[in-house]
């Protein structure tokens, strides 16, 4: 009889649904978490591990080789910022950024419900919700990329 359970639970973690939940968690609950053990000055950021700060960042190939930012620049910031509670300065950073760790945050209660098979209130709205939300930021960050060029 055990072993009947095992199966049916270790069948649960290999079903498609529980593997695209948790791995929108993941994508959405470490950048969030990683950003509170980082620092930035607006120009580069840091991490902060054991009292010690460690530069870090990959230099953008677009800005360097075109001088404009891409539609990114700024979102690891902009998460900083988020997470430090200063909105202005990531709204400043990179609008996309600040809407995206919205998300994100949003994103983790929720997959984590659906996860433990908690029911969602009004499923579907919210789903569609998030689809719009997602909309408005890739909205935001190919408005703000354009700008850049007038």
């Amino acid at each position: 009889m055990k072993q009947i359970c095992a199966k049916g639970h270790f069948r649960r973690f290999l079903n498609e649904d529980y593997i695209l939940h948790l791995s929108i968690l993941l994508l959405c609950f470490f950048p969030v978490m990683a950003s509170f053990f980082m620092v930035t000055n607006g120009e580069g950021t840091a991490f902060g591990l054991g009292g010690h700060l460690y530069g870090i960042g990959i230099p953008c190939i677009f800005r360097a080789s075109t001088g404009y930012n891409c539609p990114a620049c700024g979102m690891t910031r902009s998460f900083i910022y988020m997470s430090d509670f200063n909105i202005s300065a990531a709204w400043a950073m990179n609008r996309a950024g600040a809407l995206l760790y919205l998300f994100c945050v949003l994103q983790i209660p929720y997959r984590i419900m659906l996860i433990f098979n908690r029911k969602i209130p009004l499923e579907r709205i919210v789903v569609a919700l998030g689809i719009v939300f997602l909309i408005i930021i890739g909205s935001v960050a190919v408005g703000q990329f354009t700008v850049q060029f007038f």
